[in-house]
């Protein structure tokens, strides 16, 4: 009986470093930010992922300036929107879904150009159930899903910003 036991554990160990070794081999990586072409940039505009955008900006490093001279990138943040909608009522009038919308709008320029870009927009939507007798915990779900939503809007903008390419 202790033999199979040991057997089994030589042949799952055996098996986890081939399958290590293999995901190696092929070249697996986590997924990695993109490279932003820009050295400096600026941010205009006042929205909740403001904080996080400047940190990721800089962790990529990327200098946040605050004088449009001397940046090679300029960002708007122009508009942010958090909104809830009843998504479904139960028979008797009840809420018992929410359909919750992030947005932010935002517009770039290059130093190099005299206009700016057109406005973007960048979403997030979430959908959740919802029943008055879990008050808080609904509450609590409601904030990590606004959190998640503006996570991904916040890394989408981060994926539209490493498409820009610098003009020479």
């Amino acid at each position: 009986m202790l033999q199979k036991l040991t057997q089994r554990y030589v042949i799952y160990w055996f098996s986890m470093l081939t399958l290590s070794v293999m995901l190696t081999a092929c070249g697996f990586h986590l997924r990695q930010p993109s490279p932003i072409a820009f050295k400096t940039v600026q941010i205009k505009g006042t929205t909740l992922i403001n904080t996080a955008l400047k940190k990721l900006l800089i962790e990529q490093g990327v200098k946040v300036v605050t004088d449009a001279e001397e940046a090679e990138l300029q960002l708007e943040l122009l508009k942010e929107e958090n909104e809830q909608r009843i998504l479904s009522l139960s028979g008797t009038g009840v809420v018992r879904e929410y359909e919750l919308y992030y947005r932010v709008q935002y517009r770039t320029k290059l130093a190099s150009e005299a206009t700016w870009a057109l406005p973007l927009v960048m979403e997030g939507r979430r959908d959740y159930t919802y029943n008055d007798a879990n008050l808080l915990a609904k509450q609590a779900e409601q904030k990590l899903l606004t959190d998640s939503m503006q996570t991904d809007v916040l890394n989408g903008i981060m994926r539209r910003l490493s498409a820009l390419k610098k003009v020479q």
